[in-house]
């Protein structure tokens, strides 16, 4: 009587104790899911003391939570009543169904499938109930997934506590020692409730702190392209007639890209790659830049290392990103690097044959040299769009890449255009007529 007693007690404390020491998982701004340990203790006296302690426990848990929560008045107490009433339920159907299938007579193997197999089918069946309770879209899982693994742990922790409750009153048969070991087992609960929630908090709070860094590695990422951006525009306007050459470039490059049917993920690196593939002019003085006729050996040595400069600056700022993957930042280095390179290994700045050169850097090639043939230069004035094709064509497989070339016509054919340029007199008539070597000036 004493042992019964005392087992009664110890549920009570238990069942007590389940209650507020609680996890609150947020489902959506306007919903939240209590998760406590009730379940733990209703799974523990069932096991221990069958229907009549499992009803004792769901009683002393309804008087705590009421208690709690009198001076409350919330429409959504109903609905949980209803959820613990629904617990208590599916609870004891499923441990009986599982008591009787003969797998589960097994010892210690069958105890702990018993106890995973009741908890998890209460626990979905609370998933479910409470979705349908409060309208909730069922496209909401990260709360469930969660709960599941709480479940799994929890599982483990009952088959330890159920395991001690059988044997320590067998080991010591003095009734006192048996009261010794019910309150052992009650201070197992609550460290073990207790460790749980501490648990719970450490791993959501290491999840904030990895979503507030993903999202300053964002900003920081949109930043530093927001600054190159910036950078490749200030070179631009440094000189009108660039102005507005790097995003029709990049852009031309991007539905070429589609049109040889590079992946969504490439064709927008290509594209940032084009936004940023002269970037490297920032370091070529502009009595270079802006020099109206041809550029001599010794300054055209100079403007060939603007792809070299332009890989280093980028290298710099994006070898610490983790936003970008390592693929993503090798492409990039090398469209910015390699956009001057021909197939026939003429190309700078290391001469390149073509199955040295990356397809997307030869795609950059082909739609760098078209806006810069079909822009108004200091030293000429824009061909017209089937001249710049004809040229293209005309350096197919020795200046320029093939497919990327048929990739531009197909685009031209569909009346594809970044947009309408404005056609001006070129500054110098002396050198309207004049055209640079088309790897200098694009």
């Amino acid at each position: 009587m004493i042992v019964v007693i005392a087992t009664y007690l110890s549920f009570t404390l238990i069942n007590i104790c389940s209650y507020p020491i609680y996890f609150i998982f947020i489902i959506n701004k306007n919903t939240k899911f209590r998760e406590d340990g009730h379940l733990f203790a209703w799974m523990a006296s069932l096991w221990v003391g069958g229907i009549y302690l499992l009803l004792y426990s769901v009683f002393v848990y309804i008087v705590t939570f009421w208690f709690f929560n009198r001076r409350k008045n919330k429409p959504e107490y109903s609905r949980n009543f209803l959820l613990l009433i629904m617990q208590t339920l599916c609870l004891y159907i499923s441990f009986h169904l599982m008591n009787n299938l003969i797998f589960f007579n097994i010892p210690l193997l069958g105890m702990y499938v018993n106890i995973i197999s009741c908890l998890y089918s209460t626990q979905i069946a609370t998933m479910i109930s409470f979705h349908l309770l409060n309208q909730i879209p069922w496209e909401f899982r990260e709360w469930r997934r969660k709960i599941l693994i709480l479940t799994w742990v929890d599982a483990f922790s009952l088959c330890t506590f159920i395991l001690i409750s059988k044997i320590l009153p067998i080991i010591e048969g003095n009734v006192t020692y048996q009261i010794i070991a019910q309150a052992f087992l009650l201070f197992f609960v609550v460290i073990r409730f207790t460790l749980r929630n501490i648990s719970i908090l450490h791993q959501s709070k290491i999840t904030e702190t990895l979503e507030k860094v993903n999202v300053l590695n964002h900003k920081l990422e949109v930043t530093n392209d927001n600054i190159l951006a910036a950078f490749a525009a200030s070179l631009e306007k440094r000189d009108a007639y660039t102005a507005g050459h790097s995003e029709r470039v990049a852009k031309y490059a991007y539905h070429i890209a589609a049109e040889i049917k590079l992946i969504p993920d490439h064709r927008q690196i290509i594209y940032l790659s084009g936004l940023l593939h002269d970037i490297g002019k920032i370091g070529i003085p502009d009595s270079i830049l802006h020099k109206e006729g041809p550029l001599s050996e010794h300054e055209y040595l100079i403007m060939k290392q603007h792809p070299v400069i332009g890989e280093e600056l980028l290298r710099g700022v994006y070898q610490f990103l983790p936003s970008l993957t390592d693929n993503a930042k090798k492409m990039i280095y090398e469209i910015v690097l390699y956009h001057h390179e021909r197939p026939d290994g003429l190309g700078y700045p290391m001469g390149l044959n073509d199955k040295d050169i990356p397809i997307h850097s030869k795609i950059m090639a082909v739609a760098d040299a078209f806006d810069a043939m079909t822009s108004n230069r200091s030293y000429r004035p824009a061909m017209t769009q089937d001249k710049a094709i004809d040229i293209l064509r005309e350096g197919s497989g020795t200046q320029f890449w093939t497919p990327a070339v048929h990739a531009l016509e197909v685009l031209l054919k569909k009346n594809y255009t970044v947009y309408e340029k404005t056609y001006r007199p070129s500054v110098s008539k002396r050198n309207e007529n004049k055209y640079r070597n088309e790897n200098a000036d694009v």
